[in-house]
């Protein structure tokens, strides 16, 4: 966006949220066009911002491909249930790649579709997102959620 004096506003990042996922095992497809593929179950877990806590809803899935080039391609798709009993949709893609350091690196792009009404300003907003897996039974995956600004 241009600002005054044609100089461009950088955008910055706030955490909206937290998602704390529960998973059930991973099963393996096995060979695909593109690459390996397999999918991990979503059970359920919890999720706390400043603006919004509630639920995992169980029944999603965790869709993962790996590439030849050792990219893995996450594509998630779950819902949030609201304290308030509003229902979240979330489609979240991520990309895995390793660092030069051998390092798990995990960034993904998040797309939240609300019914109009308190949560609405979800429809409106751009979000992208970490995740790492701690080794917690007690949330075995963590996304974090930030709002571009």
């Amino acid at each position: 966006m241009a600002i005054e004096g044609g100089a461009y506003e950088v955008p910055r990042a706030e955490l909206a949220f937290t998602i704390h996922v529960q998973v059930g095992a991973l099963e393996q497809i096995g060979p695909v066009p593109g690459g390996a593929a397999r999918v991990i179950p979503i059970t359920g877990g919890t999720f706390e911002g400043p603006r919004l806590r509630g639920e995992v809803i169980p029944g999603g899935a965790d869709w993962q491909l790996t590439r030849p080039d050792g990219v893995t391609e996450l594509r998630a798709h779950y819902g949030l249930k609201c304290d308030d009993g509003t229902i979240v949709q979330v489609n979240n893609r991520c990309l895995v790649v390793r660092t030069e350091a051998g390092a798990r690196l995990i960034r993904s792009v998040l797309t939240l579709e609300a019914p109009e009404g308190p949560h609405d300003w979800l429809n409106k907003a751009v979000f992208v997102g970490t995740l790492n897996a701690p080794g917690d039974e007690a949330a075995p995956v963590v996304i974090r959620a930030f709002q571009i600004v």
